[in-house]
């Protein structure tokens, strides 16, 4: 094993020495003749497809715009099996809504060409015998697209700005008429005919729906309490403390809701340290499964560009989100249970104002 490491290291090393425009031609050679990655040849027959590998997304965000596509596409390809290639922090959310799917779970820190992780998946995913490689990461490292390259599936499909042939076969462009990404990105599903409407189903267990009960009560959050998440981290990070410190203020005033934070990883020292001063209950690196059945549970979520937004969006809880007025359209789709407050350069007082403003509406209308 150390001698694999030693080798490994040695290639990537010397691998990296090169410049750009030559590591890109030399994985190009190795694709096309070692792997012998075809062209796209025409017509396929969808009914030929028995296996299919899913390259997601690695930021969560990203990758929950792509749910609908893949379910979309899964639904249409229902006879064959799925493997779904992605990173631990969004594996969890695609277990959830695609079950029988195998998936593989990585570590950024050790995707890079040659880690003898990476290579070790390379090889295992190129042993598969893939009818079908969906790459749905918009723009792909390097790596990614060797793995979708090295898997010589007839059909390798991604959208034009993810890859070129040999990785590549088959490009799709997404539309510029359709501003909101989920519908940027489900062009594909439709050019291969998949149906237009999916149902997402998210299973939750009644050992999980307890789990989380549990943690309430250990919050002193009665069982009948109406909760409200407020996404601090993300707002922390985006807006920093003292803007976030307002917006928690004026947001809790409402007494009727019981407020408390939402954060779906652990926060760090900075972030943890804020949030104890905000004196609110807290629920912080919660798993997929519980993250949902909390969502479920509130009667008012306010948020961002995050992943609270994303699954709070899907399961159609009363839903709040604040956006860049450049960025709104791309993430937002506003609906009878997702309001959006747009602002332009930064949020202020007025951004806080209508917030409160939408939280009260909701209120009203969860009674």
């Amino acid at each position: 094993m150390a001698k694999s490491n030693l080798f490994a290291k040695s290639r990537y090393f010397l691998f990296k020495a090169l410049p750009q425009g030559y590591r890109n031609r030399l994985l190009r050679w190795i694709v096309a003749t070692r792997f012998k990655s075809p062209q796209l040849v025409f017509p396929w027959k969808s009914a030929a497809i028995k296996k299919i590998l899913a390259i997601l997304p690695e930021e969560p965000v990203e990758a929950f715009h792509q749910i609908n596509n893949y379910l979309r596409i899964s639904a249409h390809f229902k006879h064959a099996s799925f493997v779904l290639f992605c990173t631990k922090e969004v594996a969890p959310y695609f277990k959830q809504i695609h079950p029988e799917a195998v998936v593989i779970e990585y570590d950024r820190a050790v995707r890079h060409l040659f880690s003898s992780e990476f290579d070790a998946w390379g090889k295992e995913l190129g042993a598969e015998e893939f009818d079908f490689c969906l790459m749905l990461e918009r723009s792909p490292d390097i790596s990614l697209l060797y793995i979708a390259g090295k898997t010589a599936a007839p059909v390798r499909a991604g959208y034009c700005s993810a890859g070129d042939f040999p990785f590549l076969n088959m490009h799709i462009n997404p539309s510029p008429k359709r501003p909101y990404l989920t519908d940027q990105n489900a062009i594909m599903a439709g050019v291969f005919g998949a149906p237009d409407r999916i149902k997402i189903h998210w299973s939750v267990s009644k050992e999980t729906v307890e789990e989380v009960a549990h943690l309430a009560r250990e919050a002193s959050i009665a069982p009948s309490a109406r909760l409200g998440l407020i996404d601090v981290g993300c707002f922390f990070k985006t807006y920093g403390a003292s803007w976030t410190q307002k917006l928690c203020a004026a947001v809790t005033v409402n007494k009727t809701i019981t407020w408390c934070v939402v954060t779906t990883d652990a926060p760090d020292e900075a972030l943890a340290d804020f949030i104890a001063t905000l004196g609110l209950a807290v629920f912080s690196n919660l798993s997929a499964p519980r993250c949902v059945a909390l969502l479920s549970r509130s009667v008012c979520v306010v948020s961002g560009i995050s992943v609270v937004f994303e699954l709070a969006h899907l399961l159609h809880r009363p839903l709040i989100g604040l956006f860049e007025q450049d960025l709104l359209e791309r993430y937002c789709r506003k609906s009878d249970t997702t309001a959006a407050v747009a602002y332009a350069g930064k949020p202020d007082q007025n951004s806080i104002q209508k917030i409160v403003e939408l939280t009260a509406t909701y209120d009203a209308l969860e009674k």
